[in-house]
């Protein structure tokens, strides 16, 4: 789960061919999709205890746990008085101690796995925050910040390194898939077809839904990709509705200040969250005012919804901030106020309603 504008991503048996493939796109018309917020989360920071960044949050029982890679810590905020109740990690290369972590995931039975992008490795901690041990990310690789685990598996995105220029970037596997000790077991998942034309941000979302299918998505498209359990393509789903598919390439070697103004011209995912019935894909539309403040929140976040089917419920509704999660109980999480000292989570429910 990263800096803003950090565009990584992210592969022995490939998920399939990267082909012309056709787009699902069956609407549920007579359908709609309504959040109402319920209520908040305000974050309760001190001179001692304070968050240097949220970008990459979990839900995990009582607590949104945060990964802020400003501090190098892993942060447990109590979900019902916003207290950072307790953390762990410090910067360092020692055993547990982290240089750069980028994404991070927990298990059902509480481990969590942190990428250090620092020394390209991967921790392992329990929900206690103990360091248990830890794994060299293979050389021939470049993890993602995205990471996941599903039965017994830890499943990250990532590039392959051979594939790693701007012509042939498209080429890649993007999820690796470990066992929980870092033995490659397996390397799936395709580009979108849109990596043939448009070469930047080569980031991968991918999420699991209940039946052990997993979902992906490129960051300049709206198409999200559903393979089985066995890592075989099942389908390309995607409404483009409001997303701005991109017109030109961005070169890597373009001044910032071009890469900025045409990042500005389209839409690029920021999310894909699959939980209980629906997939979620967020998506951003990057704003000269989130430039110049510097500040996420100040760009236009977008949702879709879909069924596990891939049916589109209308909506493309624009969100008051940035989506971190959902719960089990489909609740949505979203930062409203990145202000230090006067952070605010706010808590939706959401609803799929036919229209009247």
């Amino acid at each position: 789960m990263k800096k803003v504008l950090l565009f990584l991503c992210l592969l022995l048996v490939s998920c399939g061919k990267n082909e012309k493939l056709n787009v699902y796109s069956f609407i549920l018309d007579k359908k709609l999709v309504k959040i109402e917020r319920k209520g908040e989360i305000r974050i309760k920071e001190t001179k001692d205890n304070f968050i240097g960044i949220i970008f990459d949050i979990e839900v995990y029982n009582e607590w949104l746990v945060n990964l802020d890679m400003v501090q190098s810590k892993v942060q447990f905020i109590n979900v019902r008085d916003g207290s950072i109740e307790r953390s762990f990690g410090r910067k360092g290369m020692g055993p547990g101690e982290m240089v750069d972590p980028s994404g991070f995931t927990i298990s059902e039975d509480g481990k969590i796995f942190i990428y250090d992008n620092g020394v390209r490795k991967i921790l392992c901690f329990n929900i206690d925050g103990e360091f248990l041990y830890s794994f060299a990310f293979p050389s021939d690789l470049s993890a993602g910040d995205n990471l996941k685990v599903r039965d017994g598996k830890l499943y990250i995105s990532l590039l392959e390194l051979r594939y790693a220029n701007p012509s042939e970037i498209w080429k890649s596997r993007t999820i690796g898939v470990f066992d929980l000790k870092g033995n490659l077991l397996n390397l799936c998942g395709m580009h979108d077809e849109i990596k043939k034309t448009f070469t930047y941000g080569a980031e991968i979302w991918f999420d699991f839904d209940r039946f052990s299918n997993l979902y992906s998505i490129d960051r300049g498209t709206y198409r999200i990709y559903k393979y089985d359990k066995n890592y075989k393509l099942i389908k390309v789903f995607g409404v483009q509705g409001k997303f701005r598919l991109p017109k030109e390439d961005i070169p890597w070697n373009l001044p910032p200040q071009e890469i900025v103004k045409r990042l500005m011209r389209s839409s690029g995912t920021r999310s894909l969250i699959v939980s209980g019935d629906y997939v979620y894909h967020q998506f951003s539309d990057l704003t000269e005012k989130a430039v110049r403040e510097r500040n996420p929140l100040y760009s236009k976040n977008y949702l879709k919804l879909y069924d596990l089917d891939g049916n589109y419920i209308p909506s493309d509704i624009e969100l008051p901030g940035i989506l971190l999660d959902v719960d089990d109980e489909g609740r949505l999480y979203i930062y409203e106020s990145n202000e230090p000292g006067n952070r605010v989570i706010g808590i939706y429910e959401l609803k799929v309603v036919d229209k009247g």
